[in-house]
């Protein structure tokens, strides 16, 4: 059985320096730094009420209302790290989900959690302020060459839900494309060219991810984001 083991948000603050030079210590705005809270939570389709985006040309909206995180994936990045007991909402996360990865979500899968009901509809793409919250300028690069990026939901039923609730698989997508199968095409397309058709069949799938993946097999697809600012 899933349970939810967190429910966080963030407000946007400023960190770093405005007048250092190196891409870590650079001045950054984020609400990444998350909070946990107790008790019901609401959510709408913009995602949970108090929640933040700082960079709204990358994150939020629909189709990235709820950003949830495998609390599976934790001590992959402890040892990565080098560090002990990392905080629920490490990865800036809204929900740290127990029981479920990027290998058994698929895109389109519905699930509910207390009177919330989420479809998954894709990966997170990893972005260079991870490395800045952690320190470590692989970061990135690691959760790319992984695929143990989370997913975002988009909010098919309003609703609330706290820590401890369990999350119910109402429905598994036809295509049952995982989120894990995706970010390996995504990372490594012509060695996962198999994949391509049951994206092509994926009509829950948020995003253009279909043509950023022609764009890495072409190699033309900018990717800085993931390793500068």
């Amino acid at each position: 059985m899933a349970i939810l083991k967190a429910v966080l948000i963030g407000e946007v603050k400023e960190y770093g320096d405005k007048n250092a030079t190196e891409p870590l210590k650079k001045a950054w705005r984020t609400a990444m730094f998350k909070v946990a809270l107790n008790g019901e939570v609401f959510a709408d389709e913009l995602g949970f009420r108090g929640d933040s985006v700082a960079d709204t040309k990358h994150h939020g909206g629909k189709e990235k209302a709820i950003f949830a995180n495998s609390y599976e994936n934790y001590p992959a990045w402890e040892q990565f790290l080098g560090l002990k007991n990392l905080p629920f909402g490490a990865m800036g996360e809204n929900l740290t989900i127990s029981g479920l990865d990027e290998s058994s979500v698929c895109i389109g899968d519905i699930h509910e959690i207390g009177s919330l009901v989420l479809q998954v509809s894709q990966p997170r793409k990893p972005c260079f302020n991870l490395s800045k919250r952690w320190g470590n300028a692989k970061m990135a690069t690691e959760i790319f060459s992984t695929g143990k990026s989370g997913w975002y939901y988009r909010v098919l039923q309003n609703g609330s839900c706290k820590a401890g609730d369990e999350v119910r698989v109402a429905k598994k997508d036809s295509v049952n494309l995982s989120v894990l199968e995706l970010n390996r095409l995504f990372y490594a397309p012509n060695e996962n060219l198999k994949t391509l058709e049951k994206l092509k069949m994926a009509q829950n799938l948020a995003g253009n991810w279909l043509n950023d993946i022609q764009k890495r097999i072409e190699n033309s697809y900018d990717n800085s984001y993931m390793t500068n600012m």
